[in-house]
């Protein structure tokens, strides 16, 4: 950005960052002579001054001049394609030298800067992961490619070495806990699945067991309406999908996905026609429920 009062020149400035070093022409349109890359030139703006001119505005990388040269010889170490006739080339080489010093210099401190930034975080980090042990490994071993988006960003602030504020932290353990009890869950399934006899198949067999899920489906196709449908759990292990037979009652249900908590639990007997699904030898459909009879719990009428 220019300096206020000055005026625009004829000049332009540029910088190659892979070569690091400056360019000056008389177009926008400048070459590096080092590699060759094209690069866009910002006009150089001066201002004269009663001020003397000497190898820092010679040297200079900014497009901006306040001394008593009016721009004429501002940059005019990286002159190209017309340049400056009083510039000689060991000009430019020292001043090219002088310049990548001090941006090598300014990089290494920048660099210095950044290890110190990241050394105390570290610290930082370590001290807060003290008693936090399980969340790190938590988050740290954590499948990212199945994790929530939550789950994702927590890991991420983790692995960067970032402490987790305790709304965060709390929140982390909750999801922990979900996973738990879900892993302990499939776990159970298993190994009930594993331990679980062949379902009872034929016609008016006779199921008895324990309702452990109940809801009402809706039929999209057909006819239209709903049915109420239960899960009853056999002592074998084996399970059996059938509808609601009549002589049950539906309690307590709110909306069409309610589990039905009047008769979830009970424990119940009735006579129906059981097929078994062809890949699953444990887990039957039955058909044409009647007789039904509740052995535990309250009465339903």
């Amino acid at each position: 950005m220019p300096i206020l009062g000055t005026e625009p020149t004829e000049y332009f400035l540029a910088r190659c960052a892979p070569c690091v070093r400056p360019v000056r022409g008389d177009s926008p349109a400048l070459r590096c002579p080092e590699c060759g890359q094209q690069l866009k030139g910002d006009r150089l703006y001066a201002v004269t001054r009663d001020a003397s001119c000497d190898g820092r505005c010679m040297s200079a990388v900014g497009p901006s001049c306040a001394c008593s040269c009016g721009g004429a010889n501002h940059g005019a170490a990286w002159s190209v394609g017309g340049g400056v006739p009083t510039v000689t080339t060991e000009e430019t080489e020292t001043a090219l030298r002088a310049y990548r010093a001090r941006v090598a210099q300014e990089e290494e401190k920048r660099r210095k800067r950044a290890q110190a930034q990241a050394a105390a975080a570290r610290r930082a980090f370590e001290q807060w992961s003290t008693g936090r042990e399980d969340v790190i490994a938590y988050l740290r071993e954590t499948d990212l490619e199945q994790a929530s988006d939550f789950v994702f960003d927590m890991s991420r602030l983790v692995r960067q070495f970032q402490p987790l504020t305790e709304r965060q932290e709390a929140a982390v353990r909750r999801c922990m806990e979900y996973d738990r009890r879900r892993a302990a869950y499939a776990e159970q399934r298993a190994r009930e699945a594993a331990e679980a006899q062949p379902v009872p198949t034929g016609q008016a067999i006779t199921v008895e067991g324990e309702i452990i899920y109940a809801k009402c489906e809706e039929h999209y196709f057909g006819r239209g309406g709903t049915t109420d449908k239960m899960l009853v759990k056999g002592d074998g292990g084996w399970k059996v999908w059938s509808t609601v037979p009549a002589g049950l009652k539906r309690v307590g249900r709110a909306a069409p996905d309610d589990d039905f908590w009047g008769i979830k639990g009970k424990r119940v007997r009735f006579v129906a026609d059981v097929t078994a699904a062809e890949d699953d030898k444990t887990f039957g459909r039955a058909k044409r429920p009647r007789s039904v009879k509740v052995l535990a719990g309250e009465k339903l009428s």
